[in-house]
């Protein structure tokens, strides 16, 4: 191995250790049980690791390459595991992806989307539910609850910059919190 190919490979490991605890926040953002999120980043390393030499600095930051591949591995591991009770469709997946928020911690997080959901009326909660936990069609939810289907789409929007927005205020508010027990 010459010098150039070492430095390569010791500088695509310190990328990759400096990006792991990231890394993890983000899986475990999209996957509800500590287990599966460690079983994700470990696959997501092993991919890493063999297409490494793919990677190409000029093209994009190492952070979102890694957060890329995470989130396809996300994806085929509920895809692999879909029975399981607890599931978030490859759309919501895809939106919460994109937010790419930064999570400390999985109780806050989690505490946090039961409070922002539970804030939602309780047609968007049905609307969400059918969406989300149901995987159902826009044309299936609009016949199913008798709403025009032009509604449906704008009203998953919302839904989604509620959830958003209201799960942002209710995370700095436990940050300030914690860091006023502090």
């Amino acid at each position: 191995m010459n010098n150039s190919s070492l430095d390569s490979k010791i500088n695509f490991e310190e990328l990759l250790k400096d990006t792991q605890l990231s890394l993890y926040k983000f899986i475990f953002s999209l996957l509800p049980h500590k287990q599966d999120a460690e079983d994700v980043l470990q696959k997501t390393n092993l991919i890493l690791f063999q297409k490494q030499k793919s990677f190409d600095a000029g093209l994009g930051s190492f952070r979102n390459w890694s957060f890329s591949i995470a989130k396809f591995q996300v994806m085929a591991h509920k895809t692999k595991h879909a029975r399981s009770k607890i599931c978030l469709s490859n759309e919501l997946t895809e939106v919460l992806a994109s937010e790419s928020i930064d999570y400390d911690t999985p109780q806050i997080r989690m505490n946090a989307l039961n409070k922002c959901y539970n804030k939602l009326p309780q047609h968007m909660r049905k609307i969400a539910e059918l969406r989300f936990k149901g995987d159902l069609s826009i044309k299936e939810i609009s016949l199913c609850l008798g709403i025009p289907l032009g509604s449906v789409s704008p009203t998953l929007n919302r839904i989604r910059s509620n959830i958003m927005g209201c799960i942002n205020t209710a995370y700095e508010e436990a940050e300030k919190e914690f860091n006023n027990q502090i």
